[in-house]
């Protein structure tokens, strides 16, 4: 899918998975976000909340729809997508992709449920 962020090698045992995928200059949407460098430290990208902006209106729709189709594409053939957070869409050019998508085949936590698990009548 052209929406979905190609993966170079993947391998897994009983006790672990390495998956690596091409490194992009441009980062993540979260990157974009917080006006930082991929390469940067975690705490100097991520803890400086005086740099972060807010997206155009043109990059929200073009960002919005592409994540909405490649959930679909994905809904469609019943795989579950549970990761989708700012850090998990890589940027190339005017085109986000999804990363992590083996997270549901590896038996990861989807990255909300401790929000989820807070309410008793969702299973």
């Amino acid at each position: 899918h052209p929406y979905i962020y190609k993966v170079t090698f993947a391998t897994a045992n009983e006790s672990s998975a390495l998956v690596i995928r091409p490194f992009s200059e441009k980062g993540t949407l979260k990157d974009l976000i917080y006006k930082a460098k991929p390469k940067d430290p975690f705490l100097k990208k991520y803890c400086n909340p005086k740099k972060i902006q807010g997206l155009e209106l043109h990059q929200i729709k073009t960002y919005g729809r592409q994540i909405l189709e490649v959930l679909k594409f994905l809904h469609e053939k019943g795989f579950p997508y549970g990761h989708l957070h700012s850090a998990n869409v890589m940027l190339d050019g005017d085109t986000c992709k999804l990363l992590d998508l083996e997270n549901s085949l590896l038996g990861l936590p989807s990255f909300y449920r401790s929000y989820f698990s807070q309410f008793r009548k969702i299973n």
